[in-house]
């Protein structure tokens, strides 16, 4: 007896120690890497869902109930370990004009007036943690890792073309280097196909977006729609031009320049359309850095100048630079994304710290467990779904 009761305080000695914390940083993720730390609560929504309004947008109660199964999907499909897990569902950001903000930062935030209607869940997981007054893991700070599914989303898997949107139409480009012909670069080659991602996601759209590109993590996204079938349109440069004429002078109000300026704009802006106009017809495409053109460019624009559709390096070399087209919502599905039927639906999650063990297993949890297939049968498949979500293998491995 003596010396189980041995065997067992050193044991419990030997885990203790092993979890070392730093004091205003929390426990070192490798000291809780093993320990299987589980989600703050498990929801199982047993009350009928109730719609929602904000401002001017309105969310059904079969919506909210999407927003509820998401949640419980990803429960049943993952069980944080080195980490705490943390979930909730959300809607559409509102946009709303902030008295300290940029007449600039208010102008792009009344674009999000123009984006689908979304709705969606979220797993947020803690990295680093401390322990409350009955010995519980808690949040350090506010440091997480996501995994989140979302009807409609654009805003977080896109790059918005400001210039031309406003708060009626959104232009964005996304940066899928998967279907692009330059590919990858080097560094990000690799990541790409982190833990054969590639070949889990297949049957769906999908693509890895760098850090930096969009947000400061990087991003792994599954996209699935009816038969694959995006409701996006590419616009031609004819469209682009139609729209920075347009907007010429909203943006001269935002951020103004000289008259003299204003009007060399202007008259560049005419002769990019003559330099274009026998690509009139053609697909807007550009670099990625060039997705947040400013009047100031169009005043730089003159003849002999780089513009927005030159792919140039700097020894005037063509064609080194990934270009992606122009995008935006076709009408018909903005409309749609209102009613109960979701036009796409977005799977992403990050990788902050692609080489901490709580990321990596994040990342083959979703990609080992999550049912991908049963979530698209649900909702774009030919046969409706009447069994309810079960993840392909327990992640608890019972």
């Amino acid at each position: 007896m003596k010396k189980v009761l041995l065997i067992t305080f050193l044991a419990i000695s030997m885990t203790t120690q092993a979890q070392v914390y730093r004091e205003g940083i929390g426990f070192t993720l490798e000291s809780i890497a093993e320990i299987d730390i589980g989600w703050i609560k498990i929801y199982n929504h047993p009350t009928p869902p109730a719609g929602k309004t904000l401002s001017n947008r309105v969310y059904s109660a079969k919506q909210i109930g999407y927003s509820q199964q998401f949640v419980e999907w990803m429960q049943q499909s993952y069980l944080p370990k080195g980490c705490l897990g943390d979930a909730g569902y959300y809607q559409n950001a509102i946009p709303k004009f902030s008295g300290t903000n940029s007449l600039l930062g208010n102008a792009i935030n009344e674009h999000l007036a123009a984006l689908p209607h979304m709705y969606g869940a979220f797993s947020r997981m803690y990295m680093f943690l401390k322990k409350d007054g009955n010995g519980k893991f808690v949040p350090q700070n506010n440091f997480a890792a996501y995994w989140r599914i979302e009807a409609n989303q654009l805003q977080h898997i896109s790059k918005p073309v400001s210039f031309i949107s406003s708060a009626d139409e959104y232009y964005f480009v996304i940066p899928d280097f998967s279907s692009n012909s330059k590919g990858y670069n080097d560094s990000d080659e690799a990541a790409s196909n982190l833990i054969n991602f590639n070949k889990y996601v297949k049957a769906y759209k999908h693509f890895y977006i760098p850090p930096k590109i969009i947000e400061d993590d990087q991003q792994y996204v599954v996209i699935m729609s009816k038969d694959n079938e995006l409701p996006f349109e590419k616009i031609t440069i004819g469209e682009f031009f139609t729209q920075a004429e347009k907007q010429l002078p909203i943006w001269q109000k935002i951020t103004p320049v000289s008259a003299e300026n204003f009007s060399l704009a202007q008259r560049n802006l005419a002769r990019l359309k003559e330099k274009y106009k026998l690509k009139w017809n053609d697909v807007a495409e550009i670099k990625l850095s060039s997705n947040q053109i400013m009047l100031q460019d169009f005043v730089n624009a003159k003849e002999g100048n780089t513009d927005i559709f030159d792919n140039k390096d700097i020894y005037n070399k063509e064609g080194t630079t990934p270009i992606f087209p122009i995008l935006k919502v076709k009408k018909i599905a903005l409309a749609l994304c209102k009613t109960d039927q979701p036009q796409w639906l977005v799977i992403r999650w990050t990788m902050g710290m692609p080489n901490a063990s709580f990321n990596k297993h994040l990342h083959e949890s979703i990609l080992n467990y999550f049912n991908f297939d049963y979530v698209y049968n649900s909702f774009f498949g030919k046969n409706k779904i009447t069994e309810v979500y079960k993840p392909l293998r327990s992640p608890t491995g019972k």
